[in-house]
């Protein structure tokens, strides 16, 4: 069956994929940065291709998000981006991993667009946005009520 993943392009994804490390927690899969020869084929200069990526990809609270280098092309996040982090508010272990990112997170210096908080419809959610203008949703409802 196919799998629907997330697919980020930054300025510098090598940098981003740290940002996320250090700030969301994540665990680092493996980067692949441009080689001379695909350098060459994309006239691409071809000094410092190892801070360069390709294809790259990091996990948050085992969700896999992939990235590569905007490589000059294609514009920076807008708000019509989020990704939302989603969790089971039935599950008292679940509902501390979030409530332990989203304080993480937010020390880190985010924008806060809209604080964690329990809303109407029974759930919690809160709504930051990174250093790179990516809107991130942190959100919690009864999964037991989804169906």
């Amino acid at each position: 069956m196919a799998k629907l993943y997330s697919y980020l392009s930054f300025d510098n994804a090598k940098e981003s994929m740290d940002y996320y490390k250090e700030v969301f927690g994540a665990t680092l899969l493996k980067r692949n940065p441009m080689d001379e020869n695909m350098a060459k084929e994309w006239g691409m200069p071809t000094d410092n291709l190892e801070n360069t990526t390709i294809h790259g990809g990091f996990v948050v609270l085992g969700n896999t998000i992939f990235c590569s280098d905007r490589f000059g092309e294609g514009e920076a996040f807008s708000s019509s981006v989020t990704l939302m982090l989603d969790f089971n508010s039935e599950d008292a272990e679940e509902v501390e991993a979030l409530d332990k990112l989203y304080k993480a997170v937010t020390e880190s210096g985010v924008e806060i667009i809209d604080p964690l908080e329990e809303k109407f419809w029974g759930g919690k959610m809160g709504i930051i946005k990174d250093k790179y203008g990516l809107l991130w949703m942190f959100h919690a409802q009864p999964y037991s009520k989804l169906v």
